[in-house]
């Protein structure tokens, strides 16, 4: 297959200048940087021990986990917490959970055992890895 071009169509040729090289302004330079560096690291070290240790609520030794709750829910929460005096929600929640677990049948109470002693082998394996 041969290509066969128009002869009425005229041939335009450009011509392509020579793109001249550019040299960057700066370049990098890693004794600069290493300087740089152990300076600022230096300057966050005295930073951080000037500040407190102790950022957010202290954690008692407790272990914390999320849920998802509903707004409406997380608001009687509060509400009941500040209503109730207790110092914090998890205080509020433990004490509600454990008046039902009083209040549940034998049946119940079983399965609930069953329930625990599963999430909690759980969790231990979870620690594991």
């Amino acid at each position: 297959m041969e290509f066969e071009r128009d002869p009425n169509r005229k041939r335009k040729t450009k011509e392509i200048k020579e793109t001249p090289l550019s040299e960057p302004k700066s370049t990098f330079n890693l004794d600069e940087f290493s300087k740089q560096k152990k300076t600022t690291v230096q300057n966050e070290i005295k930073d951080e021990s000037s500040q407190s240790k102790t950022v957010g609520r202290p954690r008692k030794n407790k272990v914390y986990s999320t849920i998802r709750l509903q707004k409406y829910n997380v608001n009687r929460i509060n509400a009941l917490q500040n209503t109730l005096e207790f110092e914090t929600q998890d205080d509020l929640v433990a004490s509600l959970l454990d008046r039902l677990e009083n209040q549940i049948e034998p049946e119940q109470r079983t399965m609930f055992e069953m329930y625990m002693k599963t999430y909690e082998s759980r969790d231990r394996k979870k620690k594991q890895k």
